[in-house]
């Protein structure tokens, strides 16, 4: 932050995730009023636990896109059997095997083993509804930390993301169709497409235009919710939405 905008937002001595959220939140908000990011990453310490930091964020109307787990391949017995370690996995929808370098393959496929089985036992979800946070995760295997671009681009990335979902080896209770919208369409007609999807869709996320209605809206709808305040005043991409359905 301080290269970026010459200014450093300080905050006292504490977890984001317990004790200064209150701080952490005025400090998010003064980011986005200042300076409009259009995508937000937050790095928490190696303790903390993801949820809180997630719920802080929705609080300020952030669209959680993603959290991503660092694993230290080399070291990872020694802290797997931490309940702080298996939340942060089960918390998360991108797995990172770091450090892949300082040991040998078989390693690697025993790591993965117990990192997938932790997130299917640690899987986080919603308190109400008792559905996953996250139906899905991406694994990379890295070295120092490399990833490619596509983990950090946010709502841009959105389609290729699911799309590449629907070809993992594991079999999910969802499946999703992609519909596109090449023309802007009115507010009245949008929410009467939401209140008649089939009893089956559970989630639309997507990006579509509304007319008289300059920038493009994110749309998110979960169980009867629709949120579109979030705008991308600089996407050109074509309008789509993603369905979202339970497989019973």
């Amino acid at each position: 932050m301080k290269n970026a905008y010459s200014e450093v937002l300080e905050l006292p001595e504490g977890c984001i995730c317990c004790s200064i959220h209150a701080e952490f939140e005025k400090a998010i908000s003064e980011l986005r009023e200042k300076y409009e990011p259009e995508v937000l990453m937050v790095e928490t310490s190696g303790s903390a636990e993801p949820f809180p930091v997630m719920i802080s964020l929705q609080n300020l109307g952030c669209v959680i896109e993603g959290v991503i787990c660092l694993i230290d391949t080399k070291n990872f017995n020694l802290y797997s059997q931490e309940d702080t370690a298996r939340h942060q996995i089960g918390s998360s929808n991108v797995l990172v095997l770091n450090k892949t370098d300082l040991v040998d393959e078989n390693t690697i496929k025993q790591v993965e083993d117990s990192v997938v089985d932790i997130w299917k036992r640690y899987l986080l979800r919603n308190l109400f509804t008792n559905e996953p946070v996250f139906k899905s995760f991406k694994l990379y295997k890295t070295s120092h930390g490399k990833l490619p671009a596509e983990v950090f681009s946010g709502i841009f990335a959105l389609q290729e993301k699911l799309y590449y979902l629907n070809v993992e080896d594991h079999k999910h209770n969802h499946t999703q169709q992609v519909i596109y919208l090449d023309e802007a369409i009115d507010y009245d007609e949008l929410l009467n497409m939401i209140n008649n999807l089939p009893t089956d869709v559970v989630r639309v996320k997507g990006i579509l235009k509304l007319k008289d209605y300059p920038e493009a809206l994110v749309v998110n709808y979960s169980f009867g919710n629709l949120d579109i305040s979030h705008t991308l005043s600089h996407y050109e991409g074509r309008p789509f939405l993603i369905l979202i359905k339970s497989i019973n």
